[in-house]
């Protein structure tokens, strides 16, 4: 059984995402980059730069985390927006998926969401939301990735065809988040590692085992 972990802080494995949140790019690891809202600073696109120069190589699975932050984030709202649509750009031209920090910023990352094309795969990770919040997200096109931390009623609501599943920084073993999810669902852990394996196409099946 494959138990596939779109984003984690742990280390990459076969089946998982390792996040950095700086240009540090190493060979051979599968992982996302990106700028985090807590992690702006003046200059910032310095930064970036040095992320765009790999952004394209096929071990980069994901453009991300990145967001909005209206609570921990130092620079304001309209600085998070322009580092949020830099890489949103970034994403849609390497044509990976965008992986969202969100913390009360639901509404400015719908409004950018509506003007790229349609099909460019957002996902709001760790999700905690409710279940209303998550139908507003997948009905515009959102994916879904829940963690330790998630809103059982939201899990049961989600639709499958947009749901993943991380660790982030969780001590908890992936399987097992993936066997509470599956609970809140009322279906097998199997069968969900079934739909998450399927929905990691997105991802170009790169998460996949050879």
């Amino acid at each position: 059984m494959t138990f596939i972990d779109i984003h984690t802080h742990n280390g990459a494995t076969d089946t998982s995402v390792a996040i950095f949140n700086s240009p540090n790019y190493i060979e051979g690891r599968r992982i996302s980059l990106g700028i985090h809202p807590w992690e702006i600073e003046e200059g910032w696109q310095e930064r970036f730069r040095a992320i765009e120069e790999v952004a394209g190589n096929s071990n980069v699975v994901a453009i991300g985390e990145c967001g909005i932050d209206h609570l921990k984030s130092a620079v304001s709202i309209e600085v998070q927006k322009e580092v949020l649509h830099a890489h949103a750009l970034l994403a849609a031209r390497v044509k990976k998926p965008l992986i969202l920090h969100c913390v009360k910023g639901i509404d400015e990352i719908v409004a950018m969401h509506r003007s790229f094309a349609d099909g460019q795969p957002w996902i709001i990770h760790g999700f905690r939301g409710k279940p209303q919040q998550a139908m507003q997200l997948t009905k515009v096109g959102f994916y879904i990735s829940l963690g330790e931390n998630f809103n059982k009623e939201t899990a049961r609501d989600i639709p499958a065809d947009r749901l993943f599943i991380e660790s982030d920084e969780s001590r908890l073993p992936i399987e097992e988040i993936y066997r509470r999810v599956a609970e809140a669902r009322n279906i097998s852990t199997g069968e969900l590692a079934m739909q998450i394996t399927a929905n990691a196409s997105i991802f170009r099946a790169i998460l996949l085992h050879k």
